[in-house]
């Protein structure tokens, strides 16, 4: 793991921070539809709030599908986008653009 995804996912760590950032990688993905970008920001999450085998404990998804996922090897429905997002202590709340 690069330096730059360490600094990261400690600062992810924070629950204020980890917020900010999921709001802002949601915006970004609402403009330009670039779901492995949105993939790589709920797995910095993951890996800030749990582990990879956790995040799987916790959502039922199994590891490798997990792993598939965060690699872009596969696309998640929408049903495990959200999965994903509630396991990690958030909801989203829709607001007029």
């Amino acid at each position: 793991m690069r330096k730059y995804d360490e600094y990261l996912i400690e600062t992810l760590k924070n629950p204020k921070e980890a917020e900010g950032y999921l709001n802002a990688s949601l915006e970004a993905y609402m403009e330009d539809n670039d779901a492995a970008a949105l993939m790589l920001s709920l797995e910095h999450l993951a890996r800030a709030k749990y582990s990879i085998t956790e995040v799987s404990k916790q959502t039922g998804i199994p590891r490798q599908n997990l792993y598939k996922i965060f690699d872009n090897e596969t696309n998640p429905n929408f049903n495990t986008v959200f999965i994903l997002i509630k396991s990690l202590g958030f909801k989203l709340i829709a607001q007029n653009c």
